[in-house]
């Protein structure tokens, strides 16, 4: 009965449109008062700080704030430039420049929403002007943006191997393959819907443009190689890495491009902290709703039946891309990561399955949710930016979908597709 009530609880609560937080921590609280009255209130405290007390998750703020930062600071602006000086003569090639332009940000920001919102603004409106279809711009913009989650420095993978001590290292290394096919499976798609629909092409640019618009990216362009080859190095900690991406961030903003001024500063950190304190209050209280159901012994329970159910690798691992779809497509990636990882996990091991491979395919699994409706953040946030309907958006983005659902489920049954390139450089356990 206990354990009812608290599950019902919380899909009660989240069902009638209360915030994620709230409907866990108002669920857990009603546990607490109704079985464990004698638990006092600062043992509550005690497990929610805990469950954000890690060095690990202090990079969130700083990959945040790095994202942040390059948005106003014109870095994107400057990263499509460039990108369609290489490729916008191309059939398509206003697609191609959406989508290498996502690939890059993502590098550099390690988040769809942020990715959508800062090469979005741009791509979109050039998209439609030259022929695109609404909801075909806004759909190939959330398909390429969705990378953002994928590509290292990715925040599922922070918050993953800040819950489970996997290496983040590892998961940044493992993230690399899967974005570079789910890139070139979204790439070969737009260049045949572009040749369907025979939307026309830019005029080729001269070399000299070329070279002109590299140099101009070149400060942004040098971004991921600073990040990651410090923690890839073991130069720097993710967090380390976040502080110093942020710092120079801010002086490519502020003294190259001179388009960061500083009235924008106190917005810029208004909104990555907002950001910041939204993912921080869903991974206390989820901690705490994580405690209880632990004291119900609900993650042994679930690995059990799991197990029974899904008895063989494969089996298991086909059944949690399908669930984590279905999740993804009603709770947002970070809260259903934080909610569902401790408690799948532990069937995961009892099975013998890499720990890493499923991390990867679990983050990746409930990434692409930012497509689906009705919470598909990417989805909303592009076909705002188009002035179209979600609908239409999403009628043009299923064939995307399917690519990058059918690729995770593909590297689900196949663990050295995403596993080779940690073995080789020796960040696999």
């Amino acid at each position: 009965m206990q354990v009812t009530l608290l599950l019902s609880s919380f899909f009660f609560f989240l069902a009638i449109g209360v915030p994620i937080a709230f409907a866990l921590g108002i669920s857990s609280l009603t546990y607490i008062l109704l079985f464990l009255p004698n638990v006092p209130f600062s043992t509550l405290a005690q497990q929610m700080f805990g469950g954000v007390s890690s060095f690990t998750l202090t990079a969130i703020p700083f990959f945040i704030l790095v994202g942040a930062i390059m948005d106003a600071g014109g870095i994107s602006k400057r990263l499509v430039e460039f990108i369609k000086t290489l490729v916008g003569h191309r059939r398509g090639g206003l697609g191609m420049i959406a989508l290498f332009s996502s690939v890059i940000f993502a590098s550099l920001s390690g988040s769809s929403v942020a990715n959508v919102a800062a090469t979005g603004a741009i791509t979109i409106p050039l998209m439609k002007k030259n022929g695109y279809p609404k909801g075909m711009a806004a759909a190939i913009e959330a398909s390429s943006s969705s990378l953002g989650a994928v590509i290292p420095p990715s925040l599922p993978f922070i918050v993953y191997g800040g819950l489970t001590s996997l290496s983040i290292g590892s998961l940044f290394i493992g993230g690399y393959v899967p974005g570079i096919l789910f890139t070139i499976g979204i790439l070969i798609l737009l260049i045949l819907k572009a040749r369907k629909l025979q939307v026309p092409i830019s005029e080729k640019c001269d070399n000299q443009t070329r070279i002109k618009a590299f140099i101009s990216a070149f400060p942004a362009l040098l971004t991921p190689f600073l990040i990651m080859g410090g923690i890839l190095g073991g130069v720097m900690t993710p967090t380390e890495a976040g502080a110093i991406g942020c710092v120079y961030a801010f002086i490519i903003s502020f003294v190259v491009y001179r388009e960061l001024k500083l009235k924008d500063i106190p917005k810029i950190l208004i909104d990555a902290a907002v950001t910041t304190g939204f993912v921080m209050l869903v991974m206390s209280i989820a901690s705490l709703f994580g405690w209880i159901m632990a004291f119900e012994n609900i993650p042994t329970t679930v690995a059990n039946v799991l197990i029974s159910v899904l008895k063989t690798p494969t089996l298991f691992m086909v059944g949690i891309v399908l669930l984590m779809i279905i999740v993804g497509t009603f709770i947002d990636t970070l809260s259903a990561l934080i909610i569902l990882g401790p408690v799948l996990l532990p069937a995961a091991n009892l099975l013998g399955i890499d720990p890493l491979h499923f991390g990867l395919i679990l983050c990746m699994s409930l990434s692409f949710g930012v497509l689906t409706p009705p919470v598909g953040t990417c989805l909303f946030v592009a076909a705002g930016i188009a002035e179209t309907s979600v609908e239409d958006t999403a009628r043009y983005a299923l064939p995307f979908v399917i690519i990058l659902f059918g690729g995770t489920l593909l590297m689900a049954l196949f663990p050295d597709i995403v596993l080779w390139l940690p073995r080789l450089t020796g960040y696999a356990g």
